[in-house]
């Protein structure tokens, strides 16, 4: 999906900067602020805007990060100023800065997530805030400069990371190899460096790259906290999920390294554990409030089926009807519960 690509982030410094002011009402439940330099051009449309960006959630009790380009390996965010490309509520904010300014959003986790047939995310609840930002490093007229500077931009992010994975792995490394002495654990080590403990061993070939893979999985952090399911209820996406192990993006969304790093250990009907270092996971940007930076993640996984493509493809499109029929009966439960003032003139 490609229609708004980017996530906003909070910018500590420009909300320190900003708090005196107040946010003005955008639409679609959104408030913002922008901190203006008082110097450059005024993004146009078509332009190509170079981003810094994250975002943070706030409880009520502290802030947690989502997410923060300035950490991320891929580098700044590039955007076109398209209003056919992103949600009219945000075009019509960003289309205001100028090369320099910041914007900071506000949105209640309610209004963020209104439209979404899986509802709130578990970490999430409502009346609480997420708070954004962006940066407007740079404007570009063509695509062609916003291309070369993105490449630029991310060669740069991913030496400055590959330095900070190495001394990651190792610590990373030490931390499993002394929780496995601790607790009488046998884990295999795989290429990339995910250790995988068998449960219950499949049978048949091992999983390689030609194949998708349908799994039943749990997530949990070191501590033991349950951050993601798929056979939880709590987490209200209570299906299998498909592992795509080829380079088709048709056949599914690409998962964390950790979990194609195991997975080829692996067999149909195969119950075993995940542990998987931060590098192999998300890193020092962590994903939500219960995944901190440089989180080693620990993963029941049940390999339910191997997929062939043409299997998988099925699988996909059964699954995109699924997703298509929550949609609507979220939607339609929703219409019932805030039913529209019928207008005058209308059917009686």
């Amino acid at each position: 999906m490609r229609k708004f690509s980017f996530v906003f982030c909070m910018a500590v410094l420009a909300l320190s900067a900003c708090k005196e002011e107040a946010f003005k009402k955008g639409d679609e439940g959104i408030e913002y602020k922008i901190i203006s330099s008082g110097k450059g051009d005024v993004v146009a449309y078509g332009n190509f805007m170079e981003l810094q960006i994250a975002q943070l959630y706030n409880d009520g009790k502290k802030d947690s990060t989502i997410s923060d380009t300035r950490t991320s390996p891929q580098g700044p965010a590039f955007e076109m100023l398209d209003s056919a490309n992103m949600p009219p509520a945000y075009f019509k904010i960003l289309k205001l800065l100028k090369k320099g300014d910041s914007l900071v959003i506000k949105i209640m986790v309610d209004s963020a997530f209104k439209n979404s047939p899986q509802g709130i995310p578990a970490f999430f609840k409502k009346g609480n805030y997420l708070f954004t930002t962006a940066k407007l490093v740079n404007i570009f007229k063509t695509r062609e400069q916003a291309d070369s500077a993105r490449n630029l931009a991310m060669a740069g992010a991913q030496e400055k990371q590959k330095v900070l994975d190495a001394a990651q792995i190792q610590k990373d490394d030490k931390t499993l190899k002394d929780y496995f002495a601790k607790n009488n654990i046998q884990a295999v080590k795989a290429p990339l460096g995910t250790y995988v403990q068998i449960i219950t061993p499949g049978t048949g070939a091992a999983v390689d790259t030609s194949v998708v893979v349908q799994t039943n999985y749990t997530g949990k952090t070191m501590e033991g906290k349950t951050f993601d399911s798929n056979v939880d209820p709590a987490f209200n996406h209570v299906q299998p999920f498909l592992v795509n192990m080829t380079n088709d993006p048709s056949l599914g969304s690409p998962v964390i390294p950790g979990w194609t790093d195991g997975m080829k250990m692996l067999t149909k009907g195969a119950k075993a554990k995940f542990y998987v270092p931060s590098a192999l996971a998300y890193g020092s940007q962590g994903a939500g409030q219960d995944i901190k930076p440089n989180s080693i993640l620990i993963f029941d996984i049940e390999v339910v089926d191997v997929l062939n493509r043409t299997q998988a493809a099925t699988a996909q499109a059964t699954e995109r009807k699924l997703m298509e029929a929550m949609q609507k009966k979220y939607m339609d439960s929703m219409q019932k519960a805030n039913p529209q003032p019928q207008q005058p003139g209308g059917p009686q």
